[in-house]
């Protein structure tokens, strides 16, 4: 069964019903039905919300995905960092083998090579965001990639797409294209 993991926007595309969520509620029924299995990374719950404000803790976002009809997926937990990931929904990264943690540097070069891979002082929000995006990647890998579903144009550069299929991510599609693609595999099974 494939392993499909939505990013941050698809979740805000669910709550404030976009365009693209019409997609991502075929995709949810298809895990219902046992076809896919699907996920979310842990540090969608570090991003920042539409009100400028982060989550204070976990719960919120448990919340937050099961509003959005997400409550029985995949929780993906990220490599840990201070003032950005919840404790209890991370890994230590000096538990983890230095070849997987060797990943997330490769993803944020590929994604950010103009923003510092680590981050002295207090945390902006420049410096949040490109670390979210590339634990989301860095978790949808790690935990045995599939399809990755973002809208990111970021992740859809011809440029920088290869490079992160070579690094493993299995496919990177928007909401449209992942639902069609895996509506067309089930049905010719």
């Amino acid at each position: 069964m494939i392993n499909v993991t939505l990013d941050t926007n698809c979740i805000i595309d669910l709550e404030e019903d976009r365009d693209t969520a019409p997609y991502i509620r075929k995709l949810i029924r298809m895990q219902e039905e046992g076809k896919i299995n699907l996920g979310v990374p842990a540090i969608s719950a570090s991003e920042r919300k539409p009100n400028g404000k982060y989550a204070s803790n976990f719960a919120e976002f448990r919340q937050k995905i099961a509003a959005a009809g997400l409550g029985d997926v995949n929780i993906l937990k990220p490599i840990g960092y201070w003032d950005v990931t919840f404790w209890d929904w991370c890994l230590y990264a000096d538990k983890l083998d230095p070849r997987v943690a060797d990943l997330e540097r490769k993803i944020h070069q590929i994604l950010f090579p103009e923003i510092e891979f680590a981050y002295g002082g207090e945390v902006n929000k420049r410096w949040h965001n490109a670390k979210c995006d590339v634990l989301a990647l860095w978790s949808h890998i790690h935990y045995g990639s599939g399809i990755f579903v973002t809208m990111d144009s970021n992740f859809h550069k011809k440029t920088k797409k290869t490079r992160l299929l070579a690094l493993g991510a299995g496919e990177i599609l928007k909401p449209e294209d992942a639902a069609s693609r895996l509506t067309n595999d089930a049905n010719n099974a």
